[in-house]
């Protein structure tokens, strides 16, 4: 693959950083056939807590308190125990640049993007809540270690997502004629006169920067509603009150709930339109100060992270928050499996993946780290399952890289490896059926 092919989609300013070059062959199976969602939620967990109990690769396992919440959409869900964060960075900040990356200089959302592009306006949606309010620990998402920001207002998102419409009269169409000519065919003629002046390096950086403003044209162009003639999507009243400064009003706390449940909505929205292929969303960030004010928890979501004795009042609300987001994957995931789409439900043909940046939050490491993969048989998943691979690595546990080598396996893209590769190439055993 082509190194300009993990450019395209974003904006012409991002780094000019070294690129990881991944294995990759076309399946059997059509690129762009499946759907990849992942969902970022702040600050770990508490392991013995989190992971089920009960026989790996089997449906006897029972869930503690903190993913409790989760049964009754386990039918759908794949629970994995002993994946560990190698390499990188430690600690929150570290764990955010690879849970999606596995230390690769573009995380697997925005590679899946660039490899299902074909045919869609947005090669890959990212929305947040809160995502960006008071953050010095930066988004799970990167172009060539650049962060990709998601969008923290629902109505901003919908807007720039589904807000056009194609115009149909004569004198629009000749306006539109006019519009879709190419800045750069326009000046094409420069550009080549200076490419012919400048040395590798810097021709290598002008093309980068041309594929990039070339890619922010076709979506410009790009029909803007995909494949849904009509767009329902109900903020429910919510609207943004314009001498909301600081904060503003989807990063008030009191709205952390309805920005939430709004963004989920747009993100299925956006799969199930045809707007993209792959979204992504992030709950709060690393080192998140948010307060849940519909839980019992009276700390912000990392101090409570912090619990020391495991039987503490400060662990105890740490099990309340992440139950709270918990309760919200859930209800992910049945708008997933609720939503037509063919003969079946968007949750067939879309992988969804549940991550944090941490293990165990009060220890700061990366082992254990709490994932869960949903989805059905389009993207050659099934649910109701417990799979444990601690100790399966000659002792060690297992490299959560070779989930994220899974997760583009099944969507139709084929890598071997993603990043780190200190535990061999393919896929997570037993995953994929």
């Amino acid at each position: 693959m082509k190194r300009r092919s993990f450019l395209k989609g974003l904006a012409a300013g991002a780094a000019l950083a070294p690129i990881g070059i991944h294995t990759f062959a076309r399946s059997a199976r059509a690129a762009g056939e499946g759907r990849a969602l992942f969902v970022y939620i702040p600050d770990g967990c508490i392991p013995d807590r989190w992971h089920p109990r009960g026989s790996s690769g089997s449906s006897t396992f029972t869930l503690p308190e903190m993913s409790a919440p989760l049964e009754r959409v386990r039918q759908h869900l794949t629970f994995l125990d002993g994946l560990d964060m190698y390499a990188g960075g430690p600690t929150h900040e570290g764990g955010c640049a690879k849970v999606l990356t596995g230390t690769d200089p573009t995380s697997l959302d925005v590679f899946l993007g660039q490899t299902l592009r074909e045919g869609v306006p947005h090669p890959s949606v990212h929305l947040g809540v809160g995502a960006n309010f008071e953050n010095g620990s930066g988004s799970f998402s990167r172009l060539m270690g650049t962060e990709v920001k998601p969008d923290d207002d629902p109505l901003n998102a919908f807007s720039r997502l589904f807000g056009g419409r194609e115009m149909t009269d004569t004198s629009a169409e000749e306006l539109r004629i006019r519009r879709r000519r190419s800045v750069l065919d326009a000046i094409s003629g420069d550009l080549t006169a200076l490419r012919a002046r400048l040395g590798a390096v810097e021709r290598t950086k002008l093309d980068v920067h041309t594929e990039s403003l070339r890619e922010l044209e076709r979506r410009l162009m790009a029909p803007v509603g995909g494949s849904c003639s009509d767009v329902a999507f109900n903020a429910g009243g919510y609207r943004n009150v314009e001498t909301d400064y600081y904060p503003k009003t989807y990063h008030k706390e009191d709205n952390f709930l309805t920005v939430g449940r709004l963004q989920q909505d747009l993100a299925v929205l956006s799969l199930g339109c045809g707007i993209t292929r792959v979204a992504s969303i992030m709950w709060s960030h690393p080192v998140s100060p948010t307060h849940v004010r519909d839980t019992t928890a009276t700390l912000g979501n990392h101090d409570a992270s912090h619990y020391g004795n495991a039987d503490s009042d400060t662990a105890r609300q740490f099990v309340a928050l992440k139950r709270w987001f918990a309760e919200r994957f859930a209800e992910l995931i049945e708008k997933l499996a609720t939503t037509p789409d063919g003969e079946g439900t968007l949750l067939d043909s879309t992988v969804v993946m549940l991550c944090s940046e941490l293990g165990d939050s009060n220890a700061h490491d990366h082992k254990r780290v709490p994932f869960v993969v949903a989805g059905g048989a389009g993207v050659r998943l099934r649910g109701n399952r417990f799979i444990d691979y601690r100790g399966g690595h000659g002792g060690e546990n297992e490299a959560h890289s070779k989930l994220l080598v899974s997760i583009a396996q099944a969507v139709g893209v084929p890598v071997d490896t993603y990043g780190y590769s200190g535990h061999g190439s393919g896929g997570l055993e037993g995953l994929l059926i």
